[in-house]
């Protein structure tokens, strides 16, 4: 497995996306970078970042026959092997938040930015954008961010988060081809607020209240409302309010 590292780039995963169109890469080539200056979520929201202090990781992803259908296990697959990395760190109430961000303690320590390039109805590649809080020690207007350092006082190597994050990666991408239901199921078990009592906004700027029940394959998110109906909801439909 091959990593480029950068001391400066606008976006790991634009800089991986114009590579590819340069030059066959090996599958689960990755990309890192000290800084990045234009680091991009999803959403179009920016991802703050520090020089050296966190990692702006990118990995491409070939595929011979990925179904757009299942494109949503991508998420299960990116946000369970950043729960794994950072797992052993010592981070109190580590989860999932729908769809792929990573959660302490009511914070965001990780975002997940998923890029595909698709033919027909197949993913033929994707570009997964991760970012990991590791060392950085404030987020100024942020008041929901932290990283690893504000939560248990210790300075971690990047680089070796990064290599322990794509060996994961490559784990479970060949636990998929064999056992995706075992990956639904693991997700599911470490969903953000699921079975609480929590607050959503929806497209049309309402907001309610529901219980998270589960995160089907399909990426919707079925919620119990106040009425005991049980509804179903895409990413694009409602949004978690923290």
């Amino acid at each position: 497995m091959k990593i480029i590292k950068l001391d400066a780039i606008d976006s790991t995963n634009s800089y991986l996306k114009k590579l590819l169109n340069k030059e066959s890469l090996d599958d689960l080539t990755v990309v890192v970078s000290k800084h990045q200056t234009q680091g991009r979520g999803r959403n179009g929201n920016v991802w703050s970042n520090k020089p050296s202090l966190n990692l702006a990781f990118s990995i491409y992803k070939r595929f011979s026959d990925f179904e757009i259908d299942k494109k949503f296990m991508l998420n299960v697959i990116s946000s369970i092997s950043v729960y794994e990395t950072l797992k052993k760190y010592n981070l109190f109430d580590l989860t999932i938040k729908w769809p792929n961000d990573i959660m302490t303690e009511d914070k965001k320590i990780s975002g997940i930015l998923i890029e595909n390039n698709i033919r027909g109805n197949r993913i033929k590649h994707s570009v997964i954008g991760i970012g990991i809080n590791i060392n950085q020690s404030e987020f100024k207007n942020l008041p929901n961010a932290t990283s690893i350092f504000i939560e248990t006082g210790k300075l971690n190597s990047v680089e070796i988060i990064a290599c322990e994050l794509q060996k994961i990666l490559e784990k479970n991408f060949n636990l998929f081809k064999i056992n995706e239901n075992e990956l639904i199921k693991n997700y599911n078990s470490l969903l953000y607020k699921k079975n609480e009592t929590s607050n959503f906004s929806a497209n049309d700027m309402s907001k309610f209240q529901g219980n998270i029940i589960k995160v089907g394959i399909d990426g919707k998110i079925t919620i119990r409302v106040s009425n005991k109906q049980l509804s179903k909801y895409s990413e694009s439909e409602i949004k978690l309010i923290i």
